[in-house]
């Protein structure tokens, strides 16, 4: 009996050390998107900056191996909630996510004092997350009434005073807040308040012969992911609506010009991303996604790069991520493809706006 329990002790121990010494030499880091849906080419372009940047480290930091978990949150809230009870359950306290801003306050929501990780989004900018001292950073510029001066002046000097406004609805937290923010903006210099504000719809028929009938109208705006923007804009353009189309920097992708093709030409952006940067930084990033992934990156996938750097920079810098919030906002200012990035006391940053449009099948600055 005593040679058993003996034997049982130092088992318990061996496993107590080689659980320690795993423990000790990885870092969990979890990684939260829509994989596939719908809104998959978001997801898998963030997951795809993210990889890349990790690859360049060979996913080692202070020679311990990186290990990403990945969970497919397929923009569904049950599928988040799961997500983040599984990461609670493999103990990862650092999560790149989630893709929209929907999803990203219901990870948001499904935080406790059980389980409270450090999740930094590249691509949620709701002004729903603004000014929150709590666990959550982005690298997407927040929304706000200020963010769409430059839009909104370039819109009244043109003589653009009614615009249509069209939404994806499944994506709400981002939809309201940027229409919300934008016709705000715009009413301030000068414009009109918006004529409709219509929910996106398969119908495109019924949102058509609604823009026939107003008769003051003098731009529609699109507020929906790449694959609906691109559809709708070739089903107003083939039945005549000749109006500006202005896009939102969700559908600002390449994608959106391969599917969209010669309908979406002259369409105009707001963005805080420049794809004709000539950045040596940014243009090295292009050249080694372009290598890896055979297609053009998307400013979600060059955020989702700069996130993981970041990352990486600050758990050089030290890797207990218990201290990982206070690691960055020490830090605070960091290197990105296009130039500094630095966050505020509430985990929010600053980028500065220009505005787009698509010219012979390209991104062009205006």
């Amino acid at each position: 009996m005593f040679k058993v329990l003996v034997g049982v002790i130092f088992l318990g121990i061996v496993s107590f050390y080689y659980g320690m010494k795993e423990d000790s030499n990885s870092i969990k880091i979890g990684f939260l998107g829509g994989l596939s849906g719908k809104y998959s080419n978001l997801g898998h372009s963030l997951l795809d900056g993210m990889t890349l940047a990790f690859e360049e480290e060979n996913y080692k930091i202070n020679g311990k191996e990186i290990e990403i978990i990945s969970k497919d949150d397929r923009q569904k809230t049950t599928f988040v909630k799961l997500a983040m009870e599984e990461f609670k359950k493999e103990e990862v306290s650092l999560i790149l996510g989630s893709g929209t801003s929907s999803m990203t306050k219901v990870a948001l929501e499904s935080i406790d004092e059980s389980y409270n990780p450090i999740l930094i989004s590249a691509s949620a900018s709701s002004s729903l997350f603004s000014k929150k001292d709590d666990n959550f950073f982005r690298t997407q510029v927040s929304q706000s009434i200020e963010s769409f001066e430059k839009l909104s002046k370039h819109l009244i000097e043109n003589k653009i005073k009614n615009i249509y406004t069209i939404y994806d609805s499944k994506n709400k937290a981002y939809s309201e807040s940027y229409a919300n923010n934008f016709e705000k903006s715009f009413v301030l210099h000068g414009g009109n308040p918006f004529v409709s504000v219509k929910e996106i719809s398969k119908d495109f028929s019924f949102i058509f012969n609604d823009i026939k009938e107003k008769k003051e109208l003098d731009a529609v705006i699109i507020i929906a992911n790449t694959i609906d923007t691109a559809k709708l804009v070739q089903y107003l353009r083939i039945n005549g609506l000749e109006k500006l189309i202005i896009g939102s920097s969700w559908s600002k992708s390449s994608e959106l010009l391969e599917d969209g093709g010669k309908y979406v030409e002259n369409m105009l952006f707001l963005t805080s991303y420049n794809n004709s940067s000539q950045e040596k930084k940014y243009l090295d990033f292009v050249r080694k996604y372009e290598e890896k992934y055979k297609t053009i990156p998307s400013v979600f996938a060059s955020q989702a790069y700069e996130t993981a750097k970041i990352i990486i920079k600050a758990l050089k810098h030290n890797e207990d991520l218990n201290k990982f919030k206070d690691t960055i906002l020490t830090i605070k200012s960091f290197e990105g493809l296009q130039g500094t990035i630095e966050f505020d006391e509430y985990g929010d940053i600053k980028r500065d706006y220009i505005l787009m449009t698509i010219k012979n099948g390209r991104y062009e600055p205006i």
